[in-house]
């Protein structure tokens, strides 16, 4: 391949997950090698997706940067425009166990199950006035100290399957989210229109892997993840064109702070779904 992708996919049995992505979501093969069990294929949004079967060892090596690799189990996400569109194709394909429900940022999706209990979520997006995203910014902050109430030091190891994420890398996750994020919300209210680079250096499983996001306690994360988030709420109180200010990345797009807050909303409520998860599993 030319180009690397960002994203992989493991299965137990290759054939089986490339024939469901193609022939029932439609996704494109570009390239099968059958001897390194191996395959790449574009999916609904022409990105480039890495397939890999059960003899694959160190996928990450197989990425470019930031690499994200799903394992069986977990979930994928994709864009769509209208949603009963897709639940129509999906019906015709002869996928009938089809479920829709709605989150917090009012987005509606589409659940479909594939092979090895991969979730594949089809999302309508809503579009959340600049008022509305501030208060639900505002409400994670005791959204998290709710879904971390009552759990021991011990149980914040909980995961929702062996090799998962724990709840306690999770919270160290959204601690470094807003780290990664922050910089650029802060520039974009108060130098608006500075160019950016806006990327992840490493992968998150390669940070989340080391013994301060294993081991360390979640304190001081939760502490970070309250400040700035109060921090920013300030802030913005005293700029009245706050949402629609930016900055650019280095291919010159531009990502005001409507769009910023639209993404640590979104990213922060799949992660707080995720714990209450685990803690569900778990009789937590």
């Amino acid at each position: 391949m030319t180009d690397a992708p960002s994203f992989a996919m493991q299965f137990t049995d290759l054939s089986a997950g490339l024939a469901f992505l193609r022939e029932t979501l439609g996704f494109t093969l570009v390239e099968e090698r059958l001897v390194e069990d191996l395959a790449y294929v574009r999916d609904i949004d022409g990105d480039l997706l890495l397939l890999a079967g059960p003899t694959v060892n160190d996928l990450p090596s197989y990425l470019s940067s930031p690499k994200f690799v799903c394992h069986p189990g977990e979930s994928i996400a994709f864009g769509v425009p209208e949603l009963e569109d897709w639940q129509s194709r999906l019906n015709s394909k002869g996928i009938a166990d089809l479920q829709v429900t709605q989150n917090r940022l009012g987005d509606r999706v589409l659940h479909v199950k594939g092979p090895d209990d991969y979730t594949f979520n089809f999302i309508q997006h809503a579009r959340p006035s600049f008022e509305d995203l501030l208060s639900m910014y505002a409400r994670s902050l005791d959204e998290l100290d709710e879904a971390l109430a009552g759990l021991s030091e011990d149980e914040m190891g909980l995961t929702s399957y062996e090799g998962g994420w724990s709840i306690r890398q999770i919270v160290h996750h959204l601690a470094d989210a807003d780290i990664l994020f922050g910089e650029h919300m802060k520039v974009a209210l108060s130098a608006p229109g500075t160019n950016m680079g806006i990327h992840v250096p490493v992968g998150n499983e390669h940070i989340a892997a080391q013994p301060e996001y294993r081991d360390r306690p979640v304190a001081s994360s939760v502490a970070l993840f309250r400040a700035f988030h109060q921090h920013i709420l300030d802030i913005v109180k005293y700029i009245p064109d706050a949402g629609e200010r930016y900055v650019e990345g280095s291919s010159g797009r531009k990502y005001t702070f409507n769009q910023l807050v639209h993404l640590i909303v979104g990213h922060t409520g799949e992660h707080l779904d995720e714990i209450w998860e685990i803690r569900r599993k778990h009789g937590k």
